[in-house]
């Protein structure tokens, strides 16, 4: 339903008159039109019979002029509303002039004498309801027009809203409801926008032969045209990715793709990987994004920055593709700009180094937990600045299942109902962290509020 159609309902059934409202417009002008008569009284010495006809004339006046003036506005006016302004607000200063004129007339009925012996009185009387009838019939009208406009601006805020809510519910729907989970392997990643939906997304692809298509992106802007082109490349990805196209022509087609879609100044930072959970290789290609960090087993540090321009900023481009190796211990961390350009209230940026000396600190940890003291460090550092950017993270931990500790807890987390990689309740990924500061696990649709035990 649009806004005009919401508003044409609505003048025509629920500003109808009540009983209630006729009898407080009819107090109201009747004190009016006394207080008037009196006046008049006083002003012209009337006495006796004629003074008495005086006030009664000028009750009845008011009453009739005051709601002249009202179902003018509440019922005639709402029939030209389409008109102009410059036509509509003559018309109603006409109409209710008419409204007063046929006032006085019914008005003077009840005395008509008094045209006769006190014409001078019946005139003032005449005038000064029907300019009381002039104000209230503009004043009420003034004050529909604005009821209109905050009840249509209230109706579609609502419907913005239900439509965002929507369109969360989709974006969560489109994060992987589980992470896999290849021996040796361990893998978690989060996602939370800014506003209601965010041009943020990650994705973990399974793939044929042990291998997994690891995603991360970042379009320009905030908000539903965020989403939903991140909605399109995400679709995009996923089809190439299962039909076996490498790389670096994969994310030239998404550049493709984008590039025709889009204007040109919307982009999307974008990071594709390719991991063979068998040889530990990963093929991988960096169109702009913030490179993702490799952290060695010995402490060493490498930065996968192989690939191109942005994704969307022109067409034709080739890409690069880069390839690394990870061992036992070593972890691949992606992020999004929105994790290490988180701001505090005095406009200082989270920053990378603080981002890397997290992943130090907590480098023996899963990857589900390094994830939740980023994001904790993260709110801490902020103190309640408001967050302005997603923030996105995916965590890729290879270790040796063989080990005792490690075979131990890896059988902990995958035969607990709450394992890192299928939250089984409570905030979803998409949606950020409950109250407890954990981070909620794969887009589940889940309600919000409701915490979710982490596996230590």
């Amino acid at each position: 339903m649009s806004a005009g159609t919401r508003g044409t309902s609505f003048m025509g059934t629920s500003r109808r008159l009540s009983l209630k409202g006729v009898l407080l417009w009819a107090l109201a002008a009747s004190v009016a039109g006394l207080g008037i008569g009196l006046a008049i009284r006083l002003f012209s010495g009337a006495e006796g019979g004629a003074a008495r006809s005086l006030v009664l004339m000028s009750v009845v006046f008011a009453n009739i002029a005051v709601f002249t003036a009202v179902l003018t506005v509440k019922l005639v006016l709402p029939r030209v509303s389409g008109f102009p302004g410059y036509i509509r607000f003559p018309l109603a200063i006409v109409m209710l002039i008419a409204g007063g004129v046929i006032g006085s007339g019914v008005a003077i009925l009840v005395n008509p004498l008094i045209v006769l012996y006190q014409m001078e009185n019946a005139v003032m009387v005449t005038t000064i309801n029907a300019a009381v009838a002039l104000v209230v019939g503009l004043m009420t009208y003034m004050y529909e027009q604005m009821r209109t406009q905050v009840e249509n601006a209230v109706a579609e805020r609502s419907m913005l809203e239900h439509e965002m809510n929507i369109a969360r519910r989709i974006q969560t729907e489109l994060l992987p409801k589980q992470f896999p989970n290849p021996p040796g392997w361990d893998i978690f990643g989060f996602s939370v926008p800014a506003k209601q939906v965010g041009g943020d997304c990650y994705d973990v692809i399974e793939l044929d032969d042990g291998r997994l298509a690891i995603t991360i992106g970042d379009v320009s802007g905030k908000g539903a045209p965020a989403a939903i082109l991140m909605a399109n490349v995400q679709a995009a990805v996923r089809a190439l990715a299962e039909s076996g196209v490498p790389a670096s022509q994969l994310v030239g087609r998404v550049n493709t793709l984008v590039h025709s879609y889009t204007e040109d100044s919307v982009f999307v930072t974008f990071f594709y990987a390719v991991l063979d959970t068998r040889t530990q290789e990963v093929t991988y290609v960096n169109a702009g994004h913030n490179p993702p960090c490799v952290l060695r087993a010995g402490g060493r540090r490498e930065y996968l920055d192989k690939g191109g321009l942005v994704v969307g900023a022109m067409p034709g481009i080739d890409y690069e593709q880069g390839t690394v190796r990870l061992s036992t211990g070593d972890d691949l961390v992606l992020y999004t700009d929105g994790v290490t350009e988180a701001m505090n209230g005095d406009e200082e940026m989270f920053g990378e180094e603080r981002l890397e000396e997290l992943l130090v600190a907590h480098r023996h940890k899963s990857a589900r937990d390094i994830e939740e003291h980023v994001y904790t460090e993260i709110r801490d550092f902020a103190a309640g600045a408001a967050q302005a950017d997603d923030l996105t993270m995916v965590v890729v931990k290879r270790f040796d299942e063989n080990a005792p500790s490690n075979r131990e807890n890896n059988e902990k987390a995958f035969s607990s109902s709450d394992s890192p990689r299928e939250a089984m309740g409570g905030s979803s990924a998409a949606q950020g962290a409950s109250d407890s500061d954990r981070l909620g696990g794969p887009a589940t649709a889940a309600p919000v509020g409701l915490a979710i035990e982490g596996v230590a």
